[in-house]
């Protein structure tokens, strides 16, 4: 790659205006009424001032939300959607910085662009849940931890990431540890005085909303987790195992769209080289095999695994050093997410093929966001 100094100073203002713009009118054009998955649980968690739901209570994101309403003066379910707009927003700006660290400016922009309409940055967005926090955190942490080297700060921002979604937050922490080795240990300790202060800070409060006891969050969350999973590894291997496997497989290519096949070729080629490559593919191993193997697979659950799987994409073009099928590809990549998040509609036929497309793909679309449409696979077969 090219010298880190030289590219980033190369950032211009023009893509930041152009990025903002972009991703900003994307999420405005489709955003939703209160209807997916637990985003009436939200607004009534943060109504009724209890601030936490089911394990593992999301105390930190319904506060935000609390304090974003008072503030604005909005209704709950308007600034829940101020706050996840601007994480969809800022994170593409972040990332576009993150790329400037990496590539040259144009291919940083383009790479963005993709990221931008990515379907699930972009579902994530529009709708009253926690998935859209990890569009901004997922590169702000790589930004600070692997692209400036500042790993204590990058400690602090992993122990916020972890408020707004623990899951992912242990999904990530083997690459903290992984990024550790190379810091120093003066670095490494102020970095975990850190993380422990920041983690504190909304771990108590949740513990005391689940029994008072400290572990509380982790027992209650791991009775919860056994009681949805139904992953392979569950030990009751099942057809409905299989078919979470293959929902995972196919609902991970809404992640990346079109460019899916290369973060994979990108790895197995780029792997023994080390650095950036490797490095997120331990980012995204953990919670894609945890998705994949043990719990309930969903599109939106991977909003932290976007970043990292394009930057392999990038990687791989600097390798092949082919700028105009680079520029060509991620064009046909970012026309065809805005074909789908804005054509796509529900298959008229009833057939197995069209639920799975129902379920699967449609359900993440614009069309679905302002429809309100999100049936399960058992409901269509």
């Amino acid at each position: 790659m090219a010298n880190t100094s030289r590219i980033a100073s190369s950032t211009r203002p023009v893509h930041v205006v152009v990025l903002t713009i972009f991703a900003l009118a994307l999420r405005c054009s489709s955003i939703s009424v209160v209807y997916f998955a637990d985003s009436f649980r939200h607004v009534n968690a943060i109504a009724n001032g209890s601030l936490t739901l089911q394990p593992p209570g999301y105390f930190l994101f319904n506060l935000t939300g609390l304090v974003t309403s008072r503030l604005l003066h909005l209704s709950i379910p308007h600034a829940l959607d101020v706050i996840n707009i601007f994480f969809g927003v800022s994170g593409v700006l972040v990332f576009y910085a993150l790329g400037c660290l990496l590539f040259e400016a144009q291919h940083a922009f383009l790479l963005s662009l993709v990221y931008a309409c990515s379907p699930v940055t972009w579902f994530a967005a529009d709708i009253q849940c926690t998935y859209a926090s990890m569009s901004f955190f997922a590169p702000m942490l790589l930004l600070l931890v692997k692209g400036k080297k500042y790993f204590a700060l990058g400690c602090l921002a992993w122990a916020i990431m972890a408020g707004f979604r623990p899951a992912d937050g242990c999904f990530v922490l083997p690459w903290m540890l992984y990024e550790a080795i190379d810091a120093s240990w003066p670095a490494r300790l102020k970095g975990a005085v850190l993380a422990t202060v920041g983690g504190l800070l909304w771990w108590i409060p949740t513990a005391q909303r689940f029994g008072g006891t400290f572990l509380g969050p982790i027992t209650r969350t791991k009775g919860q987790a056994a009681g949805l999973a139904k992953g392979i590894l569950t030990g009751h291997a099942s057809l409905y195992a299989l078919a979470n496997f293959v929902r995972g497989c196919t609902v991970i290519t809404l992640a990346w769209g079109i460019l899916t096949p290369l973060v994979v070729i990108g790895i197995v080629w780029l792997w023994r080289q080390g650095g950036w490559v490797r490095s997120m593919t331990v980012w995204m191993l953990p919670g894609t095999a945890f998705l994949l193997l043990y719990f309930v697979s969903d599109a939106v659950q991977y909003s932290y695994c976007v970043a990292p799987g394009l930057l392999v994409v990038g990687s791989f073009f600097v390798k092949i050093g082919n700028q105009k099928l680079q520029a060509a590809i991620y064009s046909a990549a970012v026309a065809c997410t805005l074909i789908f998040m804005y054509g796509a509609r529900p298959v008229s036929s009833k057939s197995k093929v069209g639920a799975v497309i129902d379920a699967y793909y449609v359900s993440f679309s614009a069309w679905a966001l302002q429809h309100q449409y999100g049936p399960s696979l058992k409901e269509l077969i």
